[in-house]
């Protein structure tokens, strides 16, 4: 598989403290979740800040019809734990499509989106 076909998603979000258990909770679900997919997510991980609450996904995926597929999986997941946080920046590293980008800004509530297409190539 090329790097260029591999999409690269990162989201930076905050939580309240009252939240947190939630977002606990919506974590181990992830983990429960994820696996079930198939081979297709690269990887999915939630890395965070105890001082700031500040949370950073980060993700990888296959290809655009693997993040989809996720999207469409993960979705009952995040209804059944739903956590009340503010995303404060999304950034997408790959050859999105622009209804994907239009999908992601408009899940972004107001918050910025950039995506990051081109790869430097070593000659």
């Amino acid at each position: 598989m090329s790097e260029q076909s591999i999409l690269r998603l990162t989201m930076s979000a905050t939580v309240e403290p009252s939240e947190w258990e939630k977002l606990e909770q919506l974590m181990a679900a992830a983990r429960i979740s994820i696996p079930k997919e198939g081979d297709g997510v690269l990887i999915h991980e939630c890395h965070y800040n105890p001082d700031t609450l500040e949370i950073i996904f980060l993700e990888s995926y296959a290809d655009e019809n693997e993040l989809i597929k996720h999207a469409q999986a993960f979705g009952p997941v995040m209804n059944e734990h739903k956590v009340d946080w503010k995303i404060n920046r999304i950034d997408l590293l790959g050859n999105y499509s622009d209804d994907i980008f239009a999908m992601m800004k408009g899940m972004a509530g107001g918050a910025t989106v950039n995506l990051y297409s081109n790869v430097f190539k070593n000659k």
